[in-house]
């Protein structure tokens, strides 16, 4: 399974909630093999957050 990209989200909300709801079902699924997935949308989650806030800050 390939999670979409953080940034294909309209809003920033839509993406934290999108990732907070998918790690508890591969926690109760106990999916280890999304790991590497789930990490990669992590990060680009934080890279959207850091650019949004500097957009902000402006």
């Amino acid at each position: 399974m390939t999670l979409p990209s953080a940034y294909d989200f309209a809003k920033l909300e839509e993406a934290i909630a999108f990732y907070t709801r998918t790690v508890v079902e591969v926690m109760k699924a106990r999916n280890r093999d999304m790991h590497n997935e789930l990490m990669r949308f992590k990060k680009e989650l934080h890279e959207r957050i850091a650019k949004e806030e500097a957009e902000f800050a402006l």
